[in-house]
């Protein structure tokens, strides 16, 4: 008897071991762990280029004030140039952008009517710049925005008045724009704007005189492509 059920125990073990193998057999696998979409990024990258058209500067020379009674030139002018510029950026918000830009202002030259002023302005200048996307219409994006910075002025190649040397300096400079957006791709867009830049003074001395270009104001009209840093 005790052999009989010591039979039917092991018959029973048996029977269920093998249900369980052949019931796991028919289990599928866990399917795999889902894939997270890519997450965006704020960040962008730009380069941009375009060209400079200037106001019409006061520049004081030999030894003048730039705010008072003084040898100032006559008709001065300073030429219109190109510059050259790149930055990185974030949108902050949904519509909401800062980026900060860093160029480079070719040298410009400085005449006046009677042929005594020669010479030329360059200028390193950087920008933190906010702006306002204000809506978007297809693949087109208008935008405002303005910024704050600095640039580094350089006069050099001066050849009149006599006895001044090159010189340079730093000033506080600000601007405002506006312009339009293109979406070229899903994360690179045509960037075309119009901005309206106050650089601040210039000056250089030497030998005891001194030459100050006053309130450098320009009017540029800027080019360039933004490329984002997200689903590349």
């Amino acid at each position: 008897m005790k052999i009989r059920k010591n039979l039917l125990l092991g018959s029973a073990v048996t029977v269920l071991l093998s249900a369980g193998q052949a019931f796991g057999a028919d289990i599928p696998p866990p399917p795999p762990p889902p894939e997270l979409p890519p997450q965006d990024s704020c960040f962008y990258a730009r380069v941009d280029g375009g060209y400079s058209f200037h106001e019409r500067p006061d520049i004081y020379k030999n030894g003048a004030a730039p705010w008072g009674a003084g040898n100032e030139a006559t008709d001065e002018e300073l030429d219109d140039t190109w510059f050259i510029e790149g930055g990185l950026g974030c949108r902050v918000w949904e519509s909401v952008r800062i980026d900060g830009t860093i160029g480079y202002r070719d040298g410009a030259g400085m005449e006046e009517a009677f042929g005594g002023l020669d010479a030329e302005l360059s200028s390193i200048y950087g920008f933190v710049n906010l702006y306002w996307d204000i809506f978007t219409w297809g693949r087109v994006t208008p935008y405002v925005g303005g910024g704050v910075g600095f640039a580094h002025h350089e006069v050099d190649d001066v050849n009149l008045p006599a006895g001044l040397t090159d010189g340079e300096n730093t000033d506080f400079a600000w601007n405002v724009q506006a312009g339009i957006a293109v979406d070229l791709t899903h994360n690179v867009a045509l960037d075309i704007g119009y901005r309206y830049a106050d650089l601040g003074d210039a000056e250089t001395g030497g030998g005891g005189t001194t030459m100050f270009v006053d309130d450098i104001v320009t009017h540029d009209i800027r080019v360039g492509l933004r490329f984002n840093f997200q689903d590349w």
